[in-house]
């Protein structure tokens, strides 16, 4: 257990790289870099906290400490309105050359720059869409186990990402799931999405969670193009 200078000190060191990166001007890139470097501490936080027990003084010192930051940030609020693709409205062009890590920068499922985000990770090999996740205790919901809202909303997050580098973007519709296996927390899960087909507006994908070779997660999702606005439609 971390003595309260020491838990003092480290969750500083979570949230040194806020004082002099986002409240600077910066080019695009490092700035990106700085947000996503700030999220990531913010999530090692959360499981600090979710998983600790530190002492009344110590929660009451990091308390200040995070209040603090939220202070220093605070100037610098968008004022919307947001999307998980960019901070503007739209979400871009799909298709193969999507980089869905890139494409995402704050989905609250797989987003870099979101601090809420699990840390999911997603690439793209001849289409089908990979992944791989290592919950912590701030997913878990039965002893030990990610709660199956979580497993739920990454699966959306997997087939609509699928869809997108597919060049299919779309809505979800329905979205079926069966769990055949409790998915752990602190054990790599292993992702696979496939775009299977579209019929008119109807576009459909699958998806499978693995731990190691065991399948553990299955889902077949219906997901609705979305209508271009024109003369006539709103």
């Amino acid at each position: 257990m971390l003595s309260s200078a020491a838990s003092l000190v480290s969750i500083q060191a979570l949230f040194k790289k806020a004082r002099g990166t986002l409240g600077e001007k910066t080019g695009e890139t490092e700035q990106r870099e700085a947000l996503e470097a700030v999220s990531g501490a913010t999530r090692v936080l959360a499981e600090r906290i979710r998983t600790g027990s530190a002492p009344v003084e110590t929660l009451k010192e990091a308390q200040d400490i995070i209040e603090r930051a939220s202070a220093l940030l605070k100037p610098h609020v968008q004022p919307g309105p947001y999307a998980q693709a960019v901070y503007t409205p739209g979400v871009g062009q799909t298709g193969l050359g999507v980089d869905p890590m890139e494409f995402f920068p704050f989905s609250p499922l797989i987003g870099r720059s979101n601090p809420i985000a699990p840390p999911v990770e997603f690439w793209v090999e001849d289409g089908v869409v990979h992944g791989r996740v290592t919950f912590g205790a701030v997913y878990c919901g039965a002893p030990d186990l990610v709660h199956g809202g979580v497993v739920a909303s990454v699966m959306d997050e997997l087939l609509g990402v699928t869809n997108v580098v597919n060049g299919r973007g779309a809505m979800t519709g329905t979205l079926t799931i069966r769990y055949l296996k409790p998915t752990p927390i602190f054990k790599e899960i292993r992702m696979e999405g496939y775009s299977k087909k579209q019929d008119g507006r109807k576009i459909y994908a699958e998806g499978r969670f693995f731990l190691e070779d065991e399948l553990l997660v299955e889902a077949h999702g219906t997901f609705i193009a979305m209508r271009s606005a024109g003369p006539d439609e709103g």
